[in-house]
């Protein structure tokens, strides 16, 4: 398969990926920092008018750090949100770590041309007994079902375990509180649970925030290595919330992300028979 064949290949995967999505080939954008042309193998606007750059690289070896920090350059520089590297022959291991660690304001993926056509906004149902959601994973992260103590899912950066996504201190878990007499909303929830965690330790630092429907709680401890981030989002029948542990400097992102996939949530009711 030659260059033109690749990237064609690759722009068909990106139709079937990304349906319904504006997907335009093969364009040139003026970039707002270089003002200059910039050539764009695959742009994507999808249906909440976020961009996506998709870079079809046919090389006969692997993609190292240079190639992803120019690819970088041009997402930030044409002012998208998201980029895609498509690769057969791999990626160095810092340039997986540039893609996926390197920046705070926008994302990088690496894929082969098999994991693209693979490769979608991928859905998951998580639920707890009648209460349950239609929702997507994050950007380059996985929703795992496995069953946990007190965790519906686990969510967690695509090509780690839990294991080694927990050592890196970037992964959260998802669960569901069902709205009774007491505890119907999630301000209630909110400060029911505040009084669990200061009767654990009564010198954590605990605040809360609302953006846009979104409640956001940080809770800080000496006893945690790491900023626990609870997100919540409110239906009709029950509150679900998300718990989020990321680096500092992942920080800005990661909540973004998980703001998004809340956003997104649909709640449907499971029958259980």
């Amino acid at each position: 398969m030659d260059w033109s064949d690749y990237e064609k290949e690759v722009h068909k995967e990106c139709h079937r990926a990304f349906y319904g999505a504006n997907i335009e080939f093969n364009i040139h954008i003026c970039g707002i920092h270089s003002r200059r042309k910039r050539q764009i193998d695959i742009l994507i606007k999808d249906i909440e008018g976020r961009l996506y750059i998709v870079d079809a690289k046919n090389y006969n070896k692997k993609i190292d750090i240079k190639t992803v920090e120019s690819f970088i350059g041009m997402v930030k520089d044409v002012n998208a949100e998201y980029g895609i590297i498509v690769s057969e022959k791999g990626f160095t291991k810092s340039a997986i770590n540039r893609a996926h660690y390197g920046e705070d304001n926008i994302e990088v993926d690496i894929l082969s041309l098999n994991e693209l056509k693979q490769f979608q906004a991928t859905c998951a149902i998580p639920y707890m007994g009648h209460n349950g959601a239609v929702v997507n994973a994050p950007f380059c992260w996985i929703i795992d079902g496995t069953n946990r103590p007190n965790m519906v899912a686990t969510m967690y950066p695509r090509g780690l375990s839990l294991e080694e996504a927990a050592q890196r201190k970037e992964w959260a878990y998802l669960n569901f509180w069902t709205k009774d007499g007491s505890i119907d909303s999630t301000d209630k929830l909110i400060h029911f649970q505040n009084q669990l965690l200061i009767n654990e330790n009564n010198d954590g630092i605990i605040s809360v925030s609302c953006d846009e429907g979104i409640v956001i709680r940080s809770y800080i401890s000496q006893k945690y290595s790491t900023e626990e981030i609870t997100l919540f989002k409110e239906f009709n029948e029950f509150i679900l919330f998300i718990v989020l542990f990321t680096p500092d400097n992942l920080k800005h992102r990661n909540i973004k992300k998980i703001k998004q996939l809340l956003r997104n949530a649909v709640p449907i009711t499971i029958n259980q028979t």
